[in-house]
């Protein structure tokens, strides 16, 4: 049997991948994705699925931490996976790609993170 924890963090990785990663995915390689409002709405969410995880106390802050942050930067894998095996000279700085999509995900989990745990302290 698959502990309650387990899955709850296995759905909001899925959720984080599929919110942020649906939308950077239709956007062209050179696009700014900063710009487009359609995925600065997945990383709000990103930072509701946080927010969510932590006040519903089904995972711990750290873990809630892990699993949102990664769920970008496996967005970003999964395009340059994909993209190198169309052309394999794109994405030649892909490690940067991961270290920016890292840290753009940190800056919008955290806040979730911290509404998600003064709700957490607020109910006891």
């Amino acid at each position: 049997m698959i502990e309650r924890r387990t899955l709850w963090l296995t759905a909001g990785f899925a959720a984080g991948l599929l919110l942020t990663g649906i939308p950077y995915w239709r956007l062209p390689y050179n696009a700014d994705y900063f710009a487009d409002p359609l995925v600065l709405g997945g990383f709000v969410a990103l930072a509701v699925v946080a927010a969510t995880l932590v006040a519903s106390r089904a995972t711990s802050v750290g873990q809630a931490l892990g699993v949102t942050v990664a769920a970008f930067p496996a967005a970003v894998m999964i395009r340059v996976v994909i993209d190198t095996a169309k052309d394999p000279t794109d994405h030649n700085l892909w490690p940067f790609e991961l270290i920016i999509a890292a840290i753009v995900s940190l800056a919008a989990v955290l806040p979730g993170l911290l509404v998600g745990a003064i709700v957490r302290r607020l109910r006891g």
